[in-house]
């Protein structure tokens, strides 16, 4: 054994960053700087370029301006819903994403399937009323 080994101030150091990058290991100790460095530099991304091309300006710009457009016929609110219902929406939009194509996968939400539901039983409702399934099951259930 190395008679030096319990003496920090007696080892050889060891440049890790240099042995990172060529493949090459070497006897020593590690000091905190080096330690501190590499930590900063694996924790922190690299700055990325602020090049943006006219085609990517004009796809934020559309998609911002859509976005601004399903806010104006939007409103959101909240509603509770039992345990089981939430558990059969999560499973509904799963089932029902794989069963669309593939361009319109993205598009089904829990929001959106609510929407399409409640507007079919409100059409429904609005078309038989006493008769509707709304109705029917209100009554069963109070």
């Amino acid at each position: 054994m190395n008679t030096n080994f319990f003496d920090l101030s007696k080892r050889k150091k060891r440049d890790l960053l240099f042995e990172l990058l060529t493949d090459v290991s070497r006897e020593g100790i590690i000091s905190k700087k080096e330690i501190y460095a590499l930590n900063s530099l694996i924790g922190k991304p690299s700055p990325k370029k602020a090049t943006v091309t006219k085609n990517e300006q004009l796809k934020k710009i559309k998609k911002s301006t859509a976005e601004k457009e399903i806010q104006k016929t939007q409103k959101k609110t909240t509603h509770y819903l039992s345990q089981e219902v939430c558990n059969n929406l999560n499973k509904a939009q799963i089932t029902i994403r794989t069963l669309v194509p593939e361009h319109l996968q993205s598009r089904i939400s829990r929001s959106y399937i609510v929407n399409l539901s409640l507007d079919i039983i409100l059409r429904e409702f609005k078309a038989k009323g006493k008769n509707s399934k709304l109705m029917h099951n209100i009554m069963q259930k109070t």
